[in-house]
């Protein structure tokens, strides 16, 4: 008695193991969801990208980085695209910086081009209190929000350089104009809300 439900039991095991992948909940070929490409590439932060060059295959890019590497742009980058492979520099905190790197880079025979890059969006209401050129501008308007009562104020970086203040947590886009109006009264002429 015992050997046969256990023999039983293996038998359905056995039946579940092959009706499963039948009913369409694994599949033997990929699907699009399975395996994105390349052309899905979410970028999660926002700046300022010094693009050196474009290449086909990424054995292309690479040889090209070396040669960048090698003439003192030792922060390049392979960014895989919807087509292509860039080499890049990333991190470039403001406009001014990208222009100075640009020149330098132009008088080494690259001739770099200066691309802005957005984040993709969080789905949350903000209040944006401005827009400060560099870091040492941002601050000050972050200090100058929080002498105002508006405490918590942030950084981020702006797509195509500098910096965005803004302060997040608010629950639709009614508190976000809200506080834009507040901040707008109280000196932030350019105060608005955002979707980000």
């Amino acid at each position: 008695m015992r050997a046969a439900r256990i023999s039983g039991f293996a038998v359905l095991v056995a039946l579940l193991c092959v009706a499963v992948p039948s009913l369409g909940l694994s599949s033997a070929t990929p699907t699009a969801a399975q395996a994105p490409s390349a052309c899905d590439r979410v970028e999660f932060l926002s700046g300022l990208e010094a693009v050196f060059g474009r290449f086909k295959t990424h054995q292309q890019a690479l040889a090209f980085r070396t040669t960048v590497t090698n003439r003192g742009f030792v922060n390049a980058n392979i960014i895989e695209g919807c087509s292509e492979f860039r080499v890049v520099i990333r991190g470039i905190d403001t406009f001014d910086v990208g222009v100075d790197l640009q020149s330098e880079a132009r008088r080494e025979g690259f001739h770099v081009t200066l691309e802005c890059i957005q984040a993709k969006q969080l789905g949350r209401w903000e209040g944006i209190l401005g827009h400060g050129r560099d870091r040492p501008a941002a601050n000050e308007i972050v200090a100058r929000a929080t002498a105002a009562g508006f405490p918590g104020a942030k950084l981020r970086n702006d797509p195509c350089g500098g910096f965005e203040v803004y302060v997040a947590g608010f629950a639709d886009k009614a508190g976000a104009d809200q506080f834009a109006a507040a901040a707008r009264s109280r000196g932030f002429t350019n105060a608005s809300s955002e979707l980000n």
